[in-house]
């Protein structure tokens, strides 16, 4: 069966429940909106369209962009950082020669000008005693990540296909293209 207006209307209510949905909370919703559709319908239309894949499709990509605006958030700040690591260090170096050693000892002369460096190295992602490592999730070079659900399982089909002799019909490997 291929999915309908009325199909994708069900999927978008069953996704506005939030994190306490149900089919069974579903088929009161509807209800309650005149749209009587029976609970085994729900049920059959959940499977058959793959409701739950594609919530976790939506759940990742909302994770996705989550994790995308704290980069830039991180971005941002960095940029703040390494600028006032620099004016820090600017001034340092301006305080000193214009006091001397009479106002601003040497030291904290030094003191200022390395916390300086150290904030505007550790802003740009220089080496510092700070070290930060990401993993990966890759096949060969193929990011898995970047599939959705659906991708993933339509690829785990071609390739129980191949496994039994079957030829296996086009495949792209690019994140999102149409099967």
């Amino acid at each position: 069966m291929r999915e309908s207006t009325r199909h994708r209307e069900a999927f978008n209510e069953y996704v506005a429940l939030g994190a306490d949905r149900s089919i069974e909370r579903l088929h009161k919703v509807l209800s309650a909106h005149g749209r009587a559709i029976s609970t085994r319908s729900l049920f059959q239309w959940s499977r058959e369209f793959h409701w739950q894949d594609r919530l976790l499709d939506l759940e990742r990509e909302a994770r996705e962009r989550d994790r995308q605006a704290h980069i830039e958030a991180l971005q941002e700040m960095n940029e703040r950082h390494r600028k006032e690591g620099l004016a820090l260090q600017q001034r340092a170096v301006e305080r000193f020669a214009k006091s001397g050693a009479s106002q601003m000892s040497a030291s904290d002369a030094i003191r200022t000008l390395i916390e300086g460096v150290r904030l505007e190295r550790l802003a740009s992602g220089a080496p510092t005693e700070r070290v930060q490592q990401e993993g990966e999730v890759l096949y060969g070079q193929v990011d898995l990540r970047r599939f959705t659900n659906e991708e993933l399982r339509r690829l785990v089909e071609l390739a129980e296909r191949s496994a039994a002799g079957a030829r296996p019909s086009r495949v792209s490997s690019a994140p999102g293209a149409s099967w």
